[in-house]
């Protein structure tokens, strides 16, 4: 959502710039931009109805057979974006993790991808933060039931009580934000990490004020799904094509009406709530009580607060100067294996 709108400093300068190369889309012919599924990379896709509301959530998941002593990732997705941004890292993950102790699980934010709500507008973020903490506290709930009761079924089943999975959660850009909030409520149980991509306070608030016609700049539909992904790789939306064939896809749906692709998430409809997102994150950042990592596309994007704080070591902080706003999309690589680095420091 907020690629391109940190103005005002720019990013380290790639070494390969001096000498003029192809852009992706250069290097692309139209015979490439076709779309992916999803269970390429994920085990299982299911929606979750939270007790007591109409609110249906649409999740992905790998490595379901992890249920107990391991980690579950939780990852939120940025504002127009869904769980699908975050499939090559989740794939990476389960064939990098060699011992198969780490679930994850993604899911779509309300007013995204195939999540349907009472009210898909309210985007506010304490209807978000309430959101998360709920799904997760019930999908951890969810996990220890059907494990107790596979345990029942099978004589043979070791008794001795498991340790419940560590969980981390893991947002980008605006569910970044989100995650920051939620951690701050305590609400969730289990919380042992909290990283965040590509979104710091004093910069987001900055740049605010273009949202709107950045927004206003994009396509209001597509003729079709080769065209949706074709334009993200040629505004530099995304800069990884295999990334971009499963992720563009879940983020538009045809219009019955016009026979056109139109985006899901209404973000311009959401301004109201922009400014509350990002306001008073750096701090609530630092107070999480979880262990914390912030994963930056350059240095330029922190702000006064957490410079002083990452000086003094109360974070990690990982820059991949590469990328765009999308890092977990455009450098699935780096980024899954800087969550498994994570991972052992909590050990």
């Amino acid at each position: 959502m907020f690629r391109g709108i940190y103005k005002g400093s720019l990013p380290p300068i790639d070494p390969s710039s001096i000498h003029p190369t192809e852009s992706l889309a250069d290097q692309l012919q139209d015979k490439d931009y076709y779309s992916v599924e999803w269970n390429k990379y994920f085990d299982q896709s299911r929606d979750i109805k939270l007790p007591g509301t109409e609110n249906t959530f649409r999740i992905y998941e790998s490595n379901i057979n992890v249920v107990n002593d391991g980690y579950l990732f939780v990852f939120l997705h940025g504002g127009g974006y869904t769980s699908l941004s975050w499939s090559l890292v989740v794939d990476r993950i389960k064939k990098q993790n060699l011992d198969k102790n780490v679930r994850m699980m993604c899911y779509d934010c309300r007013g995204h991808g195939e999540t349907k709500t009472s009210d898909d507008s309210n985007l506010s973020i304490e209807t978000m933060v309430d959101d998360c903490a709920t799904l997760i506290n019930y999908y951890q709930d969810e996990i220890v039931e059907n494990d107790c009761t596979d345990k029942k079924n099978d004589k043979n089943e070791d008794k001795e009580p498991k340790e419940r999975l560590k969980v981390i959660i893991v947002g980008h850009s605006m569910g970044g934000a989100v995650v920051i909030k939620t951690s701050s409520t305590n609400r969730i149980n289990n919380l042992f990490g909290l990283i965040v991509i590509d979104v710091v306070e004093g910069t987001a608030l900055l740049a605010l004020s273009s949202m709107k016609s950045i927004l206003a700049k994009r396509p209001k539909s597509f003729d079709s799904i080769k065209e949706a992904i074709k334009w993200s790789i040629s505004s530099n939306t995304v800069k990884n094509i295999e990334s971009a064939r499963v992720s563009v896809p879940s983020q538009i749906r045809l219009n019955a009406e016009d026979g056109k692709y139109h985006w899901i998430a209404h973000l311009e409809k959401t301004d109201k709530y922009w400014n509350d997102w990002f306001s008073g994150l750096s701090k609530e950042f630092l107070s999480s009580k979880a262990l914390k990592l912030l994963i930056l596309a350059g240095t330029d994007r922190l702000d006064r607060e957490l410079t002083i704080a990452q000086m003094q070591g109360k974070f990690q902080l990982i820059l991949l100067p590469l990328c765009g706003h999308v890092i977990q999309e455009d450098d699935p690589k780096s980024t899954s294996d800087t969550l498994i680095e994570f991972i052992k420091r909590l050990k």
